[in-house]
């Protein structure tokens, strides 16, 4: 299998998600071809990140009906978007989308675990990579579009890791002829959690 190591800049952030939890499926669920995998491998950081060519970087910083281009779902501090992974076969009517912000902002370090308004929060935590995230959902609507949000943040090191799992499109049934969605909502969501499984921390 192919493997392509990404060796960011010292000044470039690590890259953390959020660790499934009971959710078995997988993106090759839905796909079965051989997959060639990418190494994201930040210098300077213990954590790596395997994903496959499933997922596409997403270069809009931008991208949806919902999206302002943040760093996190309410970005009142500064921060830092550090990657998007979109998957594939996503469109206008169903899209998902894996995002991870950054900060090490004392103002985003201090609220971090604060959800945002109108968000519930999850009454556990999860844990990525031994440690404790803590979760919220989030969800939106205007006119014909939808969005669904999971998010999760943790305070590692000094630095409030934002990641945000979004499935968000527009209902087919406002087409003609209507249009059938590449996923279904809640397997689009399935999807995303089970982008978790390619991170790793690694010693120093």
């Amino acid at each position: 299998m192919k493997t392509t190591v990404y060796r960011a800049p010292l000044a470039m952030l690590p890259l953390v998600i959020l660790a499934a939890c009971g959710h078995p499926k997988t993106i090759n669920d839905l796909d079965t071809r051989p997959r060639d995998e990418t190494t994201f491998a930040p210098a300077g950081y213990p954590i790596e990140l395997q994903y496959t060519d499933s997922l596409q970087p997403v270069d809009d910083p931008s991208a949806g009906h919902f999206d302002n281009g943040s760093w996190q779902v309410a970005d009142g501090a500064p921060g830092k978007r550090l990657i998007t992974l979109s998957l594939a076969d996503s469109n206008e009517i169903t899209t998902g989308l894996w995002r991870l912000g950054a900060s090490r902002n004392p103002a985003a370090v201090d609220d971090c675990l604060l959800p945002p308004p109108d968000a519930q929060a999850m009454s556990s935590t999860i844990t990525v990579g031994g440690q404790p995230f803590h979760g919220f959902t989030l969800g939106d609507a205007g006119m014909s579009h939808f969005q669904r949000i999971e998010g999760y943040r943790a305070v590692i090191d000094g630095v409030c890791y934002a990641i945000d799992l979004i499935v968000q499109g527009t209902n087919g049934d406002v087409y003609d002829p209507p249009r059938e969605a590449p996923y279904s909502r809640n397997e689009a969501m399935d999807l995303l959690r089970a982008v978790s499984e390619g991170v790793s921390f690694t010693s120093d």
